[in-house]
């Protein structure tokens, strides 16, 4: 169990005094940091030198944020590859590995190194929405097993004062009893698997608002959070906190509570709306890719491109703050897509066929299952392969390689997919 925050270190929490600056001021204070930042990454992590010195700037040259164009995008690919070539974390880490709070495992793999500020984003992302609050029990749904998802938002709710109910993944009629039993007032999970477990609480005869306690629903990670949004409030009478991150910059964007999307944490990073082929900053509602750069003494990634596609709008929020807010994610850049909360980079799709000689040319489908994600397979086998054995195979192989499940497989004969098939066809959003 970790430590309850000091007194102290709680109210900076709560202080949104940064948050509520004035458009320049806000301006001018970024500024100045992130040219501290740059001054203290350049030094210890070489990965951030290599960077810049292989763009021909030193970190005298980066004195605002619009400087930062100057600088190379580092794509989920590009660090992939420097932590492959400088294992654990390409270069990036700024303290001694023994000195991190957790390491966890993306498919790649990707090592992520989480630090005391991931936590202190992750409670900030919580207290500016106002739920969860001390004492509440809040049952976690998601997975516990290498990445952040379920142990990182344990440590924020323990900090926070919450009982928590490790209930992880799967098992959806044990989830509803766990509801109905332990009375949580919140549930921590994707969207989509919410929706699936208060479904089969009413198929097994249960009134979601007469039989549970639950008020409020928090996740992220999926693109139609506000579709299901509609469905939470209007017919179960829940709450709905959203938030923006990836497992390799934590959360960066949160929702306030009146869900006009994720406002900037400006305390945790610097965020660009930018064209992915020139890696200039965007307008306002100008459709772009979402790059980041961390205000982290720990892992100070720089530009980093999440590879998730978005708009930001400048436009005053109703709730006093000034940053500006990432509307909706749109879609994804480059190669590699989000399915089931989880990033896959096309090379784990290839590398886990590559090990299945007896599948000659495949195509996934990705498509939406109400309001989950589902994947389809269609693969030509050899003749000679007994199809029942070759389908448990596959399904191995991709959840030993990028750790999912195939939903259904069909099996077909040679010559059935063109030879110029596309590998992944993705009409979740057409």
């Amino acid at each position: 169990m970790l430590r309850r925050l000091s007194s102290k270190a709680l109210a900076s929490l709560y202080d949104e005094s940064k948050e509520r600056m004035a458009p320049g001021d806000r301006q001018d204070w970024l500024d100045r940091r992130l040219a501290r930042q740059i001054n203290f990454a350049y030094p210890r992590a070489p990965a951030v030198k290599e960077c810049l010195d292989q763009a021909g700037v030193s970190p005298r040259h980066i004195k605002c944020v619009k400087d930062l164009e100057r600088l190379p995008i580092t794509t989920k690919g590009d660090l992939l590859k420097r932590q492959q070539a400088d294992p654990p974390f390409g270069g990036f880490l700024a303290v001694p590995l023994n000195s991190l709070k957790r390491v966890y495992v993306s498919p790649g793999p990707m090592y992520d190194a989480f630090g005391s500020e991931r936590i202190r984003a992750t409670l900030r992302s919580f207290l500016r929405f106002g739920l969860p609050r001390p004492g509440d029990i809040v049952m976690v749904s998601t997975a516990y097993h290498m990445v952040p998802a379920g142990l990182h938002i344990t440590d924020a709710l323990d900090i926070l004062g919450c009982t928590v109910v490790p209930a992880g993944t799967g098992q959806t009629e044990l989830q509803v009893r766990l509801l109905h039993d332990l009375k949580p007032s919140a549930i921590f999970s994707f969207p989509s698997f919410v929706m699936t477990i208060l479904q089969k609480a009413e198929e097994m005869g249960y009134d979601v608002s007469r039989d549970f306690n639950l008020k409020y629903v928090s996740g992220g990670g999926e693109r139609h959070i506000q579709e299901l949004r509609k469905v939470f409030e209007q017919k179960y009478g829940l709450v709905v906190n959203d938030f923006y991150g990836t497992a390799d910059v934590g959360a960066v964007g949160y929702d306030c509570g009146l869900g006009m999307g994720y406002h900037y944490d400006d305390q945790e990073a610097v965020i660009e709306i930018v064209d992915p082929n020139t890696g200039k900053q965007l307008k306002p509602m100008e459709v772009g890719e979402i790059v980041v750069t961390l205000f982290s003494k720990t892992y100070p990634l720089v530009r980093f491109g999440t590879g998730d596609l978005a708009s930001y709008t400048d436009e005053p929020c109703s709730c006093g703050r000034t940053a500006p807010r990432i509307t909706r994610i749109l879609g994804m850049v480059g190669e590699h897509i989000r399915v089931k909360g989880m990033f896959v980079h096309m090379r784990e799709i290839d590398e886990a066929f590559s090990q299945l000689p007896e599948v000659l040319r495949y195509q996934l489908a990705l498509k939406l299952d109400g309001h989950r994600d589902r994947i389809e397979l269609k693969a030509e086998a050899k003749p000679t392969a007994d199809h029942e054995q070759l389908s448990e195979a596959i399904n191995r192989r991709c959840q030993e390689v990028f750790r999912l499940r195939i939903d259904r497989i069909e099996l077909v004969s040679e010559g059935t997919l063109p030879p110029d098939c596309e590998k992944v066809v993705d009409t979740r959003w057409t």
